[in-house]
């Protein structure tokens, strides 16, 4: 049986794309509302199915440390428990209001992208944007057009699969940037290393907590009272402010607007896939550059997600991205302030409680039967070195209660 189909029915897919980009890019809906991969990746050659064996997310091995930080820690670099490896940490925006303003924070990731196509760093970035044919969904694809970067910037929190675009870039030389999930550019990085001949130089990704299904965003439309799929002309989740509006506009003229909290907040964070709950890496570790919300916190420390001008984390975790992220200053394209690393802690309570849980959430999966990937276990165990035996205590018991639940839902549909 092929690597992708095993994969599928074993539950183990997240719709990265990478198999299909192999097999022409086909993707479709699942049952469950994610993308899982077209018949012709079932049906790959010797050669391709060995890539898909050392890349594929839902069978790599020691997850919980992508390659680049396998290797000795290089000069210039720290290497954070927590946060990863780092060149630089800081605070950032784009230069260009317009840019800024578009962007789900301060839209340092289409910045830098526009900014390699004008410079003819590279020949094309892959970015996802909007389907104009199903506007809660997804269409991901290389463009070389700084409008469309443009337009495609802003938060998507539908499946996606970012990687099967890959199929247009092999027929295209290079060189070409990358803009996707931390699980599909790790998944990029170990292709790479297995002998994917790809001219991709620059690997860019962003935080991410999970991403929800197509029956979520259908059930947000519902909330919204926006009707179907169907009723709705364009779409958007964020953006356009920060974090910016969740919003709408319908076929008969009419908008519907919500906030972040309540998309994200209230139903959106209810329908992610169920291996985003165990995900080793929601910080892109393995990417060159990685950006997030900056937030800002109330008395306590906690973010706060009123409308702000809009300021993005950043984290270069390699050379190449140490080296674009200098560049980018020196020309104007960004703003930065350095940032001490623990800040980032204030920042993204989420990202940590996620860490820190990751070994019991994991331990609840297999207790229940659950195939999964497989983890680093010296990496799991550091993550929840700081938390107490009460906390561990309670993350498996809230795990194992999602799980039941889930099980009257179907595996995939957000445990």
């Amino acid at each position: 049986m092929s690597v992708a189909r095993t994969i599928c029915q074993s539950g183990l897919c997240i719709g990265c794309g990478y198999c299909a980009s192999l097999g022409g890019g086909g993707m479709g809906l699942s049952r469950a509302g994610f993308l899982e991969p077209g018949p012709e990746a079932f049906a790959l050659g010797p050669q391709a199915e060995a890539r898909v064996r050392a890349a594929c997310p839902g069978l790599a091995g020691d997850m919980v440390v992508p390659a680049p930080l396998t290797d000795p820690c290089p000069a210039g670099a720290v290497d954070d428990r927590l946060w990863g490896r780092s060149f630089s940490v800081a605070t950032a925006w784009a230069t260009d209001p317009a840019t800024r303003h578009a962007g789900a924070s301060g839209g340092v990731l289409t910045a830098l992208a526009r900014w390699l196509i004008e410079s003819g760093r590279v020949k094309s970035v892959l970015v996802t944007s909007y389907d104009p044919g199903y506007p809660i969904g997804t269409r991901s694809a290389s463009s070389s057009d700084p409008g469309t970067i443009l337009a495609a910037a802003g938060s998507k929190y539908a499946p996606a699969a970012p990687l099967a675009a890959l199929a247009r870039l092999r027929e295209n030389p290079g060189p070409h940037a990358v803009i996707a999930r931390p699980c599909d550019i790790a998944t990029l990085r170990r292709a790479l290393a297995a002998g994917d001949v790809l001219d991709v130089p620059l690997l860019l990704s962003f935080f991410c907590a999970g991403t929800p299904s197509d029956a979520g965003n259908r059930a947000l439309l519902r909330e919204m009272k926006a009707g179907e799929p169907e009723d709705v002309l364009r779409f958007r989740h964020r953006g356009n402010g920060w974090p910016g509006e969740t919003r709408a506009e319908l076929a008969d003229g009419s908008t519907r607007t919500c906030s972040y909290a309540e998309s994200w907040g209230r139903v959106l964070r209810r329908h992610l896939h169920s291996l985003c709950k165990v995900c080793p890496d929601g910080i892109g570790e393995a990417a060159d550059l990685v950006a997030a919300d900056a937030w800002y916190g109330d008395a306590n420390g906690y973010p706060l997600f009123a409308e702000a001008e809009g300021r993005s984390l950043l984290l270069t975790r390699t050379a190449a991205g140490q080296a674009l992220y200098t560049e980018a200053v020196a020309a104007g394209v960004l703003q930065a302030s350095p940032l001490d690393i623990r800040e980032i802690d204030r920042m993204q309570p989420g990202q940590i409680d996620r860490r820190r849980q990751l070994a019991m959430r994991v331990l609840a999966f297999r207790t229940m039967g659950h195939a999964l990937p497989r983890y680093n276990a010296a990496a799991l165990a550091g993550y929840q070195r700081d938390l107490p035996l009460k906390g561990r205590l309670w993350g498996y018991a809230a795990t194992l209660r999602r799980l039941l639940a889930q099980r009257l839902r179907g595996w995939g549909a957000g445990a």
